[in-house]
């Protein structure tokens, strides 16, 4: 069960209520990880690096609090842990969302998302937004593009606090994999020192998959 967060004695009280009115509060970093111990380890087990890539990053956003922070009811809740809501691919060239709850191993998560993948496969209707679920991280996934920014669609006097992540294409750099990926956070309840704390811890996870996955 999610917990309240005592905002009068958070540090951060003076910038949460500075940018929670902002019209667009989010902020946007886009970065570049090494995967190449990832994709290497999920080549030899078959494993589908979609999921491989939403795991590790999704296992790093658990790690970090802030990511785990939300807004609701004029007051801050931390969710014990957070789950990913995915878009996919369609056979009709369309995209629906996917639901995958985090696991504490990459086998309990894959073998799950394997099954719900396939049961979205055979439904009609998978543009399912779930608007009251917050224990999330809305991610996409642009497996064509190595982007190098990226915005998001937004519905303005809403308190979304959701954080979004994109992956984007991996490419060949200097003998390694470098894969783009885009965070965009809530400005109240985190700031630039948090993603950099988040690509960190990422990056440990992805240079050691075969221990830290």
């Amino acid at each position: 069960m999610p917990r309240m967060l005592n905002i009068d004695k958070w540090s951060r009280k003076d910038q949460y209520h500075f940018f929670k009115d902002y019209d667009n509060p989010f902020f946007n970093i886009c970065a570049e990880v090494d995967v190449t111990e990832l994709h290497d380890f999920s080549k030899q087990n078959e494993f589908s690096f979609f999921l491989t890539s939403v795991y590790a990053t999704l296992k790093a956003a658990n790690l970090i609090e802030e990511f785990r922070y939300r807004i609701k009811n004029d007051g801050v809740i931390v969710h014990d842990q957070i789950h990913a809501g995915s878009t996919f691919l369609k056979d009709d060239d369309t995209f629906g969302f996917v639901y995958l709850t985090y696991r504490s191993s990459l086998n309990d998560f894959y073998t799950e998302a394997e099954q719900v993948l396939e049961q979205m496969k055979q439904e009609k209707n998978t543009l399912d937004p779930r608007a009251e679920e917050d224990d999330l991280i809305h991610y996409s996934v642009l497996p064509w593009i190595s982007f190098l920014s990226i915005s998001h669609p937004r519905k303005y006097k809403t308190t979304d606090s959701i954080p979004k992540i994109v992956l984007g294409k991996y490419y060949e750099k200097h003998n390694q994999l470098s894969m783009p990926i885009s965070i965009e956070l809530h400005h109240s309840l985190a700031d630039g020192l948090h993603v950099a704390n988040y690509l960190n811890k990422l990056q440990e996870i992805l240079d050691q998959p075969s221990l830290t996955l």
